[in-house]
């Protein structure tokens, strides 16, 4: 192991003198088959299906769709997109979305533990809460957390992410502040049938199962399929220091999880298209409560689940539409000692009618409805529907070396009122590599069930949580090196929801914060002599404007590294993740950074290996306080997938 650690080490660090300085081709691809690339994106590799392509695949152009609801290469998007095709998931080292959203600038993770754990989420210094996560179009959240369970999310079945910087509430509506992760699940091919499995091994007595099928039905390509299953057991570890926390329970937490994906597709003619998916994780996660027995066992078991419908259509050569009819279900049940202890169940009905119209090839205006009912099953309160109807519109085009990007939208809550959201983005060539970007915007987040109904907290008076944001951009874009983009932003909030003391004792959520987040983003996407990289650095001030301090967990200097070349018959990768220190809850965490290796090599054309090693120096650090991060740790996979 110690041999295969160093050769790893070598081969890995060996490249990374060549970033900036040699030439190689384009980026890869990822791109839209279907009539409508915002609801069904594919990858257009020469196998869709194989997520572990080998480097001499030739590179392709990508394709994002989140920036603006509408296709267009990732150079050309105006907000800041990373977009991460089915190569780079399976290249990376992660295996769930917490440990892959690192390495998007501007992005911080943290966690309460390992693996299952709960975690906050920070883009651009907006909270978890102010973050949408999408799943094929679908809103994905808790009503009464105000935000998705990132932890559950695991990548086997993922086909593509694409996560965009910055306020879009004009495009999405609520919670859209800090940004956008939208996940696209792995869709059926036109060929014939493929299975594949693969099987995994390794430290905290981790094992981890996928098997999966894709392809047409019968004899026709016009209707196929995806079938993807995928089980995860840990041991764990114990998540809270008990040096710090004496009364935590010293055991290891383990953590379980299942994944179930199924795609179904019929093409009726060139121009229309309909059919549905279906995902389902669910887990079980056994953690510390600080406050509890040293013998105390709390379990969590979660479950996350996407069903929609879809069907989209080609009315004549300028009209596109599309019609999408979905479900959302985040459910938590907590256990305390084997007893019952509380339920928060949340179902999500969304309701999606979109329509491009192409006045030419350089001008299109989206518009559309979306309908969206929320509802909250729990033993703790009681909360009524939540009942949403939004209306978006926008506009782009393109002529001589300008680019304009407009939307408008509309939210109409009963409980609140009405939410009205703009994003007005221009874009200036100065020449066929170098691009001058700039936007303003601004996004709402409307308070959860637990902001306004929680016994003994909520406040039905809240107002939505506003934010407005200004940034410039300079991008250089080429063939050759790739795209590198350097942005600075701001952003300002107003009627931040926090808990203020009423009455001694008493709190309660009312609309009294202010904070200013001011940054500066480098990002590279680039295959330089058959490497392909990934970098990324942030630089940012968030500042608590009530209490003149820095917002909590917020690191202000942080990077990611990655990089990914081809070396006699194996795919060597290596990670670098590095931040600066952080405060949380009145202590001050040290900086710190990790490096994860990974090595595959295919035994045949249809048999691989992988061997991948995280944190390879085993350092020691905090993510939050008092919370334990896990040590080195060491898997291998074997796997086998027919080409």
């Amino acid at each position: 192991m110690r041999t295969l650690l160093t050769a790893m080490g070598l081969l890995v660090f060996s490249s990374l003198p060549l970033l900036g300085f040699a030439q190689s081709a384009n980026s890869p691809i990822a791109v839209c088959t279907s009539v409508n690339c915002a609801s069904n994106p594919t990858t257009a590799s020469s196998n869709q299906f194989d997520d572990t392509e080998t480097a001499e695949d030739p590179p392709l152009e990508t394709i994002v769709v989140t920036a603006s609801r509408l296709a267009q290469p990732a150079e050309h998007a105006l907000a800041q997109t990373t977009s991460f095709d089915a190569k780079a998931i399976a290249t990376s080292t992660a295996i769930d979305l917490p440990s892959l959203l690192p390495f998007v600038s501007g992005a911080q993770i943290i966690r309460n533990g390992g693996m299952g754990a709960a975690n906050s989420f920070y883009l651009r210094g907006a909270n978890t809460t102010q973050t949408l996560v999408l799943i094929d179009g679908v809103r994905l959240d808790s009503a009464s957390l105000g935000s998705a369970q990132l932890s559950q999310l695991m990548l086997d079945d993922i086909e593509r992410i694409e996560v965009v910087n910055g306020n879009v509430s004009a495009l999405y509506g609520s919670h859209a502040v800090g940004g956008v992760v939208q996940i696209f699940t792995k869709q059926g091919k036109s060929s014939p049938t493929k299975p594949a499995f693969s099987t995994e091994y390794g430290s905290f007595a981790t094992q981890r199962h996928r098997a999966a099928i894709n392809g047409s039905l019968g004899n026709a390509s016009n209707t196929t399929f995806h079938l993807g299953y995928s089980r995860l057991i840990t041991d764990g570890f114990s998540s809270l220091n008990p040096r710090k926390v004496p009364n935590a329970n010293p055991d290891a937490h383990g953590f379980n999880n299942t994944n179930l994906s199924l795609a179904l597709k019929h093409q009726f003619n060139a121009d229309w298209e309909a059919g549905l998916r279906f995902y389902e994780s669910q887990g079980t996660f056994i953690f510390n409560n600080a406050y509890d027995l040293p013998t105390d066992i709390n379990r969590a078991n979660n479950r996350l689940r996407v069903f929609s419908t879809f069907l989209n259509g080609q009315f004549n050569a300028h009209w596109l539409t599309q019609l999408l009819a979905a479900s959302s279900e985040d459910h938590n049940t907590n256990f305390l000692n084997n007893t019952f202890n509380s339920r928060f169940n949340t179902t999500n009905y969304q309701f999606t009618w979109q329509n491009e119209f192409a006045l030419n090839d350089l001008q299109k205006i989206l518009f559309g409805y979306e309908h969206l009912t929320q509802r909250l099953e729990s033993d703790v309160y009681a909360a009524p529907n939540r009942e949403v109807d939004s209306s978006f519109a926008g506009y782009q085009t393109e002529f001589g070396p300008h680019q304009f990007q407009f939307n408008l939208r509309r939210d109409q809550y009963n409980d609140f009122g009405i939410a009205h959201s703009y994003y007005a983005g221009y874009g200036y060539a100065l020449d066929k590599h170098w691009k001058l970007i700039t936007s303003v915007s601004n996004a709402f987040r409307a308070p959860s069930f637990n902001d306004l109904y929680y016994p003994n907290y909520g406040n039905p008076a809240l107002r939505p949580e506003r934010s407005h944001s200004a940034e410039v951009a300079l991008q250089y874009t080429s063939p050759i090196f790739g795209t590198l983009r350097l942005t600075a932003f701001q952003t300002y909030y107003r009627d931040l929801i926090e808990s203020v003391q009423t009455t001694p004792g008493v709190y309660h959520a009312q609309n009294v914060g202010r904070a200013k987040i001011q940054g500066l983003e480098t990002s590279l996407i680039s295959h330089l002599l058959k490497n392909e990289i990934r970098f990324t650095a942030t630089a940012q001030n968030p500042i608590d404007q009530q209490r003149g301090t820095i917002l909590p967990r917020r690191a202000r200097h942080f990077a990611s590294l990655s990089v990914s070349r081809p070396f006699a018959g194996w795919q060597i990768g290596g990670e670098w993740l590095v931040s600066g220190a952080r405060d949380d809850s009145g202590s001050k965490l040290a900086g710190y950074a990790l490096v994860n290796l990974k090595a595959r090599y295919n035994l045949s054309k249809a048999c691989y290996i992988v061997a991948r090693v995280e944190n390879l120096f085993n350092k020691q650090y905090e993510l939050a306080y008092a919370y334990q991060t896990p040590q080195r740790s060491a898997y291998v996979m074997f796997g086998w997938q027919p080409h």
